[in-house]
């Protein structure tokens, strides 16, 4: 006589947490708890360290039909934007963006920008 103790209770086996790519990769960065993923592992220089800094966007995205059929994707950026080099004396950060090369290029975009409107007057 089978009082119902030997079947699997159907509920509680649909619910059952299955690991999926989609659900590994939600999981890898949700809980991310530590800074790796925005700045990566020190290298050593003589008395110098450096540390990799990085501005790192994502987005992901999925859904299911709860019977185990399910889709998703994603994009991931990552840009490198500068290094702190760590001394003995001191901290510094040094961007991988050329202020100097930034400037001369916005004065050069300002003067053809300005011949262009005095050309367009005359």
């Amino acid at each position: 006589m089978n009082n119902g103790q030997d079947q699997p209770n159907k509920k509680a086996v649909q619910n059952e947490y299955i690991e999926t790519p989609v659900k590994t990769i939600f999981n890898k960065f949700a809980n991310q708890k530590d800074v790796s993923l925005i700045y990566g592992e020190p290298i050593e220089l003589g008395l110098q360290k450096v540390v990799p800094v990085a501005k790192v966007k994502y987005a992901v995205g999925g859904g299911g039909d709860g019977s185990g059929g399910e889709g998703g994707g994603g994009a991931f950026t990552i840009r490198p934007v500068g290094v702190y080099v760590i001394t003995p004396d001191q901290v510094k950060f040094e961007s991988t963006l050329d202020v100097k090369k930034l400037t001369e290029l916005t004065v050069m975009v300002g003067g053809v920008l300005g011949l262009l409107a005095l050309c367009k007057g005359k």
